[in-house]
């Protein structure tokens, strides 16, 4: 099943798109809480909240904008995983807003108009592919540039570069959009 059918599929409250998002997305999600939460949660709270962010997918799949099922459930990840740790007073409020994403921005300013998560994605498509992949696994999934470079066989340092690169390719593009950053 392709990303569309699955989303077509998920609108009509379809079981199956259900249990094949989940199957493909739990170890984002569950990397995602890992990270927000920094070893605050046990294993449990985390599968919970991964729970909570399916559920919460399942409920709002009409609001899914169509290539950006990824982005979406992201947003809720980020989202679910603050109100767990808000939930079990672990971090004060201040501290839950200023979780970082990578470079000081939060996920929440890029994932709360479909509209951009659109632009998002074919900023990202402006990209090789090898940079892509890159900013996908540092931005979107949390990973450090070690982590990235394990994964992709590079040096840190490579990735730190590749990533450098992008960012002003991005950030001209969405400009271009009318975005000020």
């Amino acid at each position: 099943m392709n990303e569309e059918e699955i989303i077509r599929r998920l609108r009509k409250h379809d079981n199956k798109a259900l249990e094949a998002v989940m199957d493909k997305y739990t170890p984002l999600t569950a990397h995602i809480v890992s990270h927000i939460a920094n070893g605050l949660l046990t294993p449990q709270d985390i599968e919970e909240c991964c729970a909570d962010v399916f559920y919460t997918l399942w409920m709002n799949a009409d609001k899914i904008a169509d290539g950006c099922l990824k982005g979406y459930l992201c947003a809720i990840t980020k989202s679910k995983a603050k109100d767990r740790l808000r939930g079990l007073k672990l971090m004060d409020s201040e501290d839950i807003e200023g979780i970082p994403l990578a470079d000081d921005h939060s996920l929440n300013d890029m994932f709360d108009n479909q509209q951009l998560q659109i632009d998002l994605s074919l900023a990202l498509e402006q990209l090789k592919k090898q940079d892509k992949e890159i900013i996908i696994r540092h931005f979107y999934y949390y990973q450090s540039l070690s982590e990235i470079a394990e994964a992709m066989s590079m040096h840190p340092e490579a990735v730190k570069s590749r990533i450098r690169r992008a960012k002003p390719k991005l950030k001209a593009f969405l400009q271009e959009r009318g975005y000020s950053l």
